[in-house]
């Protein structure tokens, strides 16, 4: 009888092979949800620090045009923080877009690569 030797090491190799693909996007979608979440955490910030600017106005202003002056600094502040906190959004969604579109392209480059070597 000619019985074919079961090779573990092979098997465990070509179980690593086949989930690597997948596995190197859940890494990459964790860094991008951690990326994500500093974002968050930087733009609740920025409007702590005016939501604070804006209470200390109220309380040191000593007539109304002069608080109503400090509020629209304050609006003119954050709203070129939120312009720049933007343009970081788009940057990590560029980013994050590239590397998925990095790994299709290896994943699918690596199935042809695997039907290339089963058909020969």
């Amino acid at each position: 009888m000619n019985t074919p030797n079961f090779d573990p090491n092979t098997a465990l190799e070509s179980f690593r092979d086949a989930l690597a693909p997948a596995l190197r996007a859940q890494q990459e979608g964790l860094k991008a949800a951690d990326r994500f979440a500093h974002y968050q955490y930087a733009l609740a910030g920025d409007y702590l620090e005016w939501t604070l600017a804006h209470a200390k106005a109220v309380f040191s202003a000593k007539s109304p045009t002069e608080l109503s002056a400090k509020q629209v600094e304050l609006s003119t502040q954050l709203s070129d923080k939120l312009k720049a906190r933007m343009q970081e959004l788009t940057g990590l969604a560029n980013d994050a877009q590239a590397t998925m579109n990095q790994l299709f392209s290896d994943a699918t480059a690596k199935v042809a690569e695997i039907s290339k070597k089963k058909a020969a």
